[in-house]
């Protein structure tokens, strides 16, 4: 039954239609915080949100996938919510100049 529900999840990514598109990055490489935020020049370039069977470690991993899909290499104004047998997790994706 564990098998079962560790393979399960939802998730979504919302990239506004007058941004630009970045090529994906890497999921290891993202930061993630729930600072609010950024003083460093940035760019928005998506909310994303995830829900998996599992705890607030394999929510914050997924959160990460997504955000790489899209190019982000940080995600600000997180947020974790856990429940019985699964968590969500959300953010503003972000793409940091550097």
């Amino acid at each position: 039954m564990a098998a079962l529900l560790t393979g399960c999840s939802y998730s979504t990514y919302y990239v506004p239609a007058d941004q630009a598109v970045y090529p994906p990055t890497n999921a290891d490489q993202i930061a993630v915080s729930s600072q609010y935020e950024l003083k460093s020049p940035h760019r928005k370039i998506g909310a994303v949100a995830v829900i998996v069977w599992g705890d607030g470690e394999s929510a914050r991993e997924e959160l990460q996938k997504e955000a790489a899909l899209i190019g982000a290499n940080a995600v600000i104004q997180y947020r974790l919510e856990r429940s019985f047998l699964r968590s969500a997790a959300s953010g503003m994706a972000v793409v940091l100049y550097r």
